[in-house]
């Protein structure tokens, strides 16, 4: 509520939420305060007539929300207003949590109506739907708890609901989940046995991740015009993602720090030019067959055609691999993991390793990734116990 004087009388502003296309609702009036007043009874007779009315207004405004139901929230406003505003992934995966996990609990519940217990009960009626007889894990539940709670959090910051009911609720993941990476043995292994792999696609891509820690999709969108190999950089400035209904979509990286340029290692510069000249050399054999971008513009991971290569794609590469070099099977954002706890265990401090990563938190890095490496903590106490039995010869 807005409060304005304007010569003798004051115009008074209240907002009433949103309406179905995401435009604030906002209604005004005016008051003149009787004759006579003195200037501290002028201001409580504003005051009562400005509260007066805005119990009206709201009352009035509030009558449609209090008929919404919560799927009629997602689909006319959260969809609308807030959803398409998100990058094309996260929304992708937002919209498939609504779709499948949430409305079909909360689909006809009134918006208002919704309570704590509500939401307790719906995070005890959680099942699998994949078929598969594991229980779901804390971290899937807790994703999706998260995910309502952002939603009805919309809801509330709307004006719409008076308090967001998951805040009253205890998160189902509120432990730091176990990183998925590799030990620095199985590092080894896989750089001594990567030159040996025939798939020369795969092992561009495998030796890329795990010496510059990019995520899949920026793997997925990089240029060899983002390649500069006399400065020794990697320019992330883009990604590229499929997303279901819509297809392969090229985006901008996650956050503005994900932005960034990554030193390039010599034996990634000589990887990267023998590359090249394989890459260029299949594009001439295709001759007009090629269908991907010319020259710089080329990406680095592509179909045999030029295509842009699918996500899933990238993972099959992966797994392939890991599977024929008999190392453990991480995913692709386990290889990332695998670079920074590797990174953190042989001395490299966060802040470095955060921007690295095209992390915004130094303390998250440490978080995450600290523990990641046993060896690491084995070679820690073998080091310490060394210099205990220093002093005792001493």
């Amino acid at each position: 509520m807005h409060i304005q004087k304007r010569g003798p009388s004051y115009r008074i502003t209240v907002s009433c939420g949103r309406d179905e296309n995401g435009k604030q609702i906002v209604r005004t009036t005016t008051f003149s305060p009787p004759e006579g007043l003195t200037a501290k009874q002028e201001e409580k007779a504003v005051l009562e007539f400005a509260e007066k009315y805005k119990r009206r207004i709201k009352g009035g405004a509030s009558a449609h929300y209090n008929k919404m139901t919560f799927k009629s929230f997602c689909y006319d406003l959260y969809y609308k207003n807030h959803l398409e505003t998100l990058k094309p992934k996260t929304a992708s995966g937002y919209r498939t949590v609504i779709e499948k996990r949430l409305i079909p609990y909360f689909g006809n519940m009134l918006v208002k109506n919704i309570t704590p217990l509500d939401v307790r009960g719906w995070l005890a009626s959680l099942e699998r739907n994949d078929g598969q007889d594991k229980e779901l894990s804390r971290n899937s539940t807790g994703s999706w708890f998260r995910t309502l709670s952002a939603i009805l959090g919309k809801a509330y910051e709307w004006e719409i609901i008076d308090e967001n009911p998951c805040k009253r609720v205890k998160s189902p993941a509120d432990s730091q989940p176990d990183v998925e990476a590799l030990q620095e043995s199985d590092v080894q292994k896989i750089i001594e046995k990567l030159p040996q792999y025939t798939d020369e696609r795969a092992r561009m891509f495998i030796m890329l991740v795990l010496s510059t820690g990019i995520r899949e999709a920026e793997a997925a969108g990089l240029e060899w015009r983002d390649i500069d190999f006399e400065e020794r950089l990697i320019s992330i400035r883009r990604t590229s993602q499929y997303i279901p209904g819509k297809g392969m979509i090229e985006s901008t990286p996650k956050s503005k720090t994900s932005v960034r340029n990554i030193p390039i290692a010599d034996d990634l510069i000589k990887e990267l030019y023998r590359y090249r000249v394989w890459q260029q050399e299949k594009i001439a054999d295709l001759g007009e067959c090629y269908e991907g971008k010319p020259g710089d513009e080329a990406r680095l991971f592509t179909t045999w055609e030029g295509r842009p290569v699918y996500d899933s794609t990238l993972r099959k590469w992966l797994t392939k691999f890991l599977e024929w070099c008999e190392v453990p099977r991480v995913t692709v954002h386990g290889l990332r993991h695998t670079f920074a706890s590797v990174l953190i265990a042989n001395g490299t401090d966060a802040r470095t390793t955060a921007a690295l990563l095209g992390h915004s938190s130094p303390a998250l890095v440490m978080n995450v990734y600290a523990n990641a490496q046993d060896e690491a903590k084995t070679r820690a106490i073998n080091n310490l116990s060394s210099v205990f039995k220093g002093r005792k010869k001493d």
